[in-house]
């Protein structure tokens, strides 16, 4: 992999999570995600997840964002995988509020620029519950 498309990677996942803690929808859909993006999950709430993006923004202007809350910041890339020239699933935990989560997120080099095409996810653990049973 060329090292200014692992940089413009990186890029990509740094804003992802800056959007994701500071609510920042217009970084989020304009530099993040690919306008035709979609995020999955087998049970969010216990539902199938399916939401194209503007779903998934309604969802985060519809919350006070975890910055917002005082929430504590913790993510971190676990790998990138590469594909092809145009083509890397990256891994990555991230939490969100009191959710910790494992993102699958498969980017695609597009007109140049790195972008999510799809964010596949799960909730591993909710620090407010584990501290609420604890107590």
């Amino acid at each position: 992999m060329l090292a200014d498309d692992l940089s413009a990677i990186h890029t990509c996942i740094a804003n992802y999570f800056d959007a994701l803690y500071t609510g920042d929808t217009a970084l989020l859909m304009g530099k993040v995600f690919h306008p035709n993006a979609h995020l999955y999950a087998a049970d969010m709430n216990g539902a199938f997840v399916d939401w194209p993006m503007d779903e998934f923004k309604a969802i985060i202007e519809g919350r006070p964002s975890p910055q917002a809350n005082g929430a504590d910041r913790d993510e971190r890339i676990v790998m990138i995988d590469e594909a092809g020239p145009d083509t890397v699933m990256v891994k990555v935990e991230v939490l969100v509020g009191t959710r910790e989560f494992i993102d699958y997120l498969s980017l695609l080099k597009l007109d140049g620029a790195w972008r999510i095409i799809s964010k596949t996810c799960v909730m591993v653990n909710d620090r407010a519950q584990q501290k609420a049973a604890a107590e």
